[in-house]
């Protein structure tokens, strides 16, 4: 199901057609070194019915599959805060590396910031993590309307190397 889009941007639900496509797409070390450690690789067919499956259960979805011109070409979502956090929600996303530079990132966002505010009054607060060297999405966020908000020094290890993490937040206009 198609749930926000324009010509050339499609965000659509999970579903079981996605698995072929969803893990070729997905099983790149480079995309796997610019998200969290948790982002298996390499990534399996396993892998990627395990994501689908888990996402076909919310109903409203926080997760979608990023299309453009008919074709799988990443993946966009969050994950809610939890007690007193829970107006906040920490985004990601990710293309495979064929649709980088292309804009499609920063139009996705826009789209899933949208469906955010519009289907989720309470929350109130959308941020993300970036690791100092992906600079790539720190000119997403900022184009996406998001601002930077903190530095976290030597706040994580990525592949043995110690580094800063930055955070940027959008907040929802009132």
């Amino acid at each position: 199901m198609i749930i926000q889009g324009t010509e050339t941007v499609l965000l659509k639900t999970w579903s079981d057609a996605h698995y072929h496509q969803l893990y070729k797409l997905a099983n790149n070390p480079k995309i796997a070194h610019n998200l969290r450690d948790s982002f298996p690789h390499p990534y399996t067919v396993h892998d990627a019915k395990n994501w689908i499956s888990f996402n076909q259960k919310f109903n409203p979805a926080l997760n979608f599959a990023i299309h453009h011109k008919g074709q799988l070409v990443g993946a966009i979502g969050g994950e809610r805060g939890k007690d007193e956090l829970r107006t906040n929600i920490e985004i990601g996303f990710w293309l495979g590396e064929p649709y980088w530079g292309k804009g499609i990132a920063v139009e996705a966002l826009q789209l899933y910031v949208e469906y955010i505010f519009e289907k989720f009054p309470t929350l109130h607060r959308l941020f993300a993590q970036v690791y100092d060297f992906n600079t790539s999405s720190f000119k997403v966020l900022e184009k996406a309307g998001f601002e930077p908000e903190a530095i976290l020094k030597k706040a994580y290890i990525k592949n043995g190397q110690i580094g800063d993490l930055f955070q940027y937040v959008l907040i929802r206009p009132d």
